[in-house]
């Protein structure tokens, strides 16, 4: 069970995160919200990074953290001149190994080649490796299908599929809300900081008006001004 209590975020007097308490139980769970209403933000605090004093996230009763948290961020550094391959052997244990190269044979990394010829969605798929390897029990993943082909997503959802049966949480942020309406069990909408709404895996009727209702209003509010 992750359970999440008192966690807040502000960029000076901007609240990103007002979050007093939220509890996921095993499966997957997706967050949805419009650009800047903290997704990445929130993934973040998650696994430990900006957190504040007060806050406590845990699961089964732990703190959350590197120990038993793997997190593919949205955004990725990889030292020029190495190889998929020694990116990964950089933090990769020996289980890792083998699960890498059972993986691979349906993301089709070019582990050996130079990481500065992969493309966008060939390095979305190594830092995913890189976070399946370390076999954590929570597993976050902020917008891990940018850049993928239809295929590889459909490869991630199985990876995905299977990780819930072996009794992992995974938590994880996508733009394109038809892959989470399939995959996950429960959808947070996450809005002006907090959860205004969770929608039941078969029951998410109203999630795309809740989404965008204030976007949409100003939208159209613009558009009848136009010409």
């Amino acid at each position: 069970m992750l359970t999440i209590t008192d966690l807040r975020f502000a960029y000076g007097d901007r609240t990103v995160l007002d979050i007093p308490t939220c509890t996921m139980a095993p499966g997957v769970h997706g967050i949805v919200g419009l650009n800047g209403a903290g997704k990445s933000t929130l993934l973040n605090a998650l696994y430990g990074f900006g957190r504040n004093t007060e806050a406590r996230v845990e699961w089964n009763g732990t703190t959350m953290g590197h120990t038993n948290t793997a997190f593919q961020e949205a955004e990725n550094y990889f030292h020029p001149g190495i190889t998929g391959r020694e990116y990964l052997e950089l933090f990769m244990s020996a289980k890792g190994a083998k699960d890498v190269q059972l993986l691979n044979e349906l993301l089709e990394v070019p582990l050996d080649t130079l990481i500065s010829t992969y493309s966008t969605g060939m390095k979305r798929k190594l830092t995913l490796l890189g976070a399946l390897c370390l076999d954590r029990e929570v597993l976050l993943l902020d917008e891990p299908m940018n850049g993928l082909d239809l295929a590889s997503v459909r490869v991630l959802e199985a990876i995905i599929k299977r990780l819930t049966e072996n009794g992992r949480t995974v938590v994880i942020t996508s733009h394109v809300l038809g892959p989470l309406v399939t995959l996950c069990d429960h959808i947070h909408l996450l809005q002006h900081g907090c959860f205004t709404r969770t929608f039941e895996r078969g029951n998410t009727d109203g999630l795309e008006e809740e989404l965008f209702a204030d976007m949409d209003k100003h939208v159209n509010e613009v558009v009848a001004r136009w010409k």
